[in-house]
């Protein structure tokens, strides 16, 4: 019989795997909007090369603060390498995010009837493929959800009458989800009015639970103006500019039933069904229930704004495991439907957790983004002044340039030709090539630095692809 103590083992086994094997960012905002906002910071790059939302002050910048805390805390041990350092950080979300993970489980584990469920329940919670892959990010949308669910359990879990400061420290931790990621006061929100019209909260204790919340985001104005250099209050900035000027409908516009679709096909179909249908469940039996009002507010808005991405959903992937579980129970009483002792039920639960554990097994080791391993390559293998060339595209230049994993002592310059002049002074340089640029044929005999993918894997091309995968090769040349 499978413990609660084997799981917890087992998802922080997960979580620590994640961490280590997957580098680099899911989303160039996972990069770009904390990274190289904490490089300015560290002075390792300049204003204008970063992006328009710094000028515009609408980022928090609590986030790039702990990054460079951690540079300031490691260096202390003679560490200042970025790949260990983001390490440590994607460490840290996974801490932060078991935390939350455990603290929803026990929150609710004791309210569940079945045992069946009870187990269903415990899996789903800590070892959810796609919850653990995001909780290793070092995202605004993992800390915020994470810091978020600590919050919204921290009340329920007391076994004593609750007191003033319970609701402080709790006020607290909802605002620092806040201050994380502006879109959870709508999470924010619903709580507190399910607090105020539902559960009837006596006002003293809602107004601590304001106070918290209030001291909370005074923090993230402190940080802002110690980040940005004077006072401004970055979540109106992002409200006017995003909502008000609409810059958010500027990076494209889906239609209403985009989240559907989307979910429907990164959750993994028939199994995806499961979750959409669980929501709509809870909302319609349970309208009073603390689950609908937190979620509903949050759900309703981002399906009423233009721009629509899956990452936007990612601080409520920790209430899937409750919504599933409450669903059942919910379609148990409502028809009298022993749905736990159907091996029908059964036989789909056990299919599903198969491919949860071989789904883990193939994001274990898929890095978010693996162009960061040649930045990794070249900044571990070259400490000394060098440049890298390239002839068609600079691998350090994506949404905008990388500075955050390049040294200072790496100079990056554009080679017109095989024939530039620079090659043929004879010092030590690298070039970086794609697989599919021509030039790439006359440097096959050199010393390769770095490699996407082993050679003898490109054997196994099927349906091509290969040719349809962008794969870097960094080649070391001159004395």
């Amino acid at each position: 019989m499978v413990k609660p103590f084997h799981i917890y083992l087992s998802s922080a086994t997960a979580l620590l795997i994640l961490a280590y094997f997957s580098v680099g960012y899911f989303h160039p905002d996972e990069h770009f909007q904390i990274l190289e906002f904490a490089a300015w910071k560290l002075h390792l790059t300049t204003p204008d090369k970063l992006p328009w939302e710094f000028h515009f002050q609408i980022r928090p910048s609590i986030q790039p603060a702990i990054v460079v805390a951690t540079h300031n805390l490691l260096a202390l041990f003679g560490c200042r390498n970025p790949f260990t350092i983001t390490f440590f950080l994607r460490i840290l979300s996974a801490v932060l995010s078991f935390t939350a993970m455990w603290m929803i489980y026990r929150n609710y584990s004791v309210r569940i009837k079945e045992k069946v469920l009870q187990k269903w329940f415990l899996f789903l919670s800590f070892l959810l493929w796609f919850a653990l892959y995001n909780n290793v990010r070092f995202t605004s949308e993992a800390w915020s959800g994470s810091i978020f669910i600590i919050g919204f359990s921290y009340l329920f879990l007391q076994k004593r009458d609750l007191f003033w400061l319970d609701y402080f420290i709790t006020g607290i931790l909802l605002g620092l989800s806040f201050v994380f990621r502006f879109q959870a006061g709508l999470l924010i929100a619903g709580f507190f009015f399910w607090l105020l019209f539902i559960k009837q909260e006596k006002l003293l204790y809602l107004t601590l639970l304001a106070t918290g919340i209030a001291g909370a985001i005074f923090l993230g104005f402190i940080l802002d103006r110690w980040f940005y250099g004077n006072w401004v209050f970055t979540a109106w900035n992002y409200f006017q500019q995003n909502i008000l000027a609409d810059k958010l409908s500027g990076f494209g516009i889906q239609p209403w039933w985009f989240y559907f679709e989307d979910i429907f096909i990164r959750a993994i179909p028939p199994f995806s069904i499961v979750f959409i249908m669980a929501f709509i469940i809870v909302l319609i039996f349970l309208r009073k229930g603390v689950l609908t009002w937190t979620l509903l507010p949050f759900v309703l808005f981002h399906f009423l704004m233009g721009h629509k991405e899956s990452r936007f959903f990612w601080p409520i992937i920790g209430f899937i495991p409750i919504l599933v579980i409450k669903a059942s129970e919910l379609i148990q009483d409502q028809w009298n439907v022993n749905i736990t002792g159907n091996r029908y039920f059964l036989g789909f639960a056990k299919i599903f957790m198969y491919c949860n554990i071989l789904m883990l097994f193939i994001v274990f080791f898929n890095p978010a983004d693996s162009q960061v391993k040649m930045y990794k390559a070249v900044y571990n293998q070259y400490p000394d002044p060098i440049t890298l060339y390239y002839i068609r595209e600079n691998p350090y230049s994506r949404a905008k340039e990388i500075h955050y994993y390049k040294r200072e002592n790496l100079e990056i310059k554009k080679a017109q030709s095989l024939g530039d002049p620079d090659f043929l002074n004879g010092k030590k340089y690298l070039i970086a090539l794609r697989g599919k640029d021509p030039e790439l044929a006359h440097f096959k005999d050199h010393k390769l630095v770095y490699a996407s993918y082993p050679e003898w894997i490109k054997r196994f091309n099927i349906n091509h692809i290969w040719d349809r995968t962008k794969i870097w090769y960094v080649y070391e040349e001159g004395d």
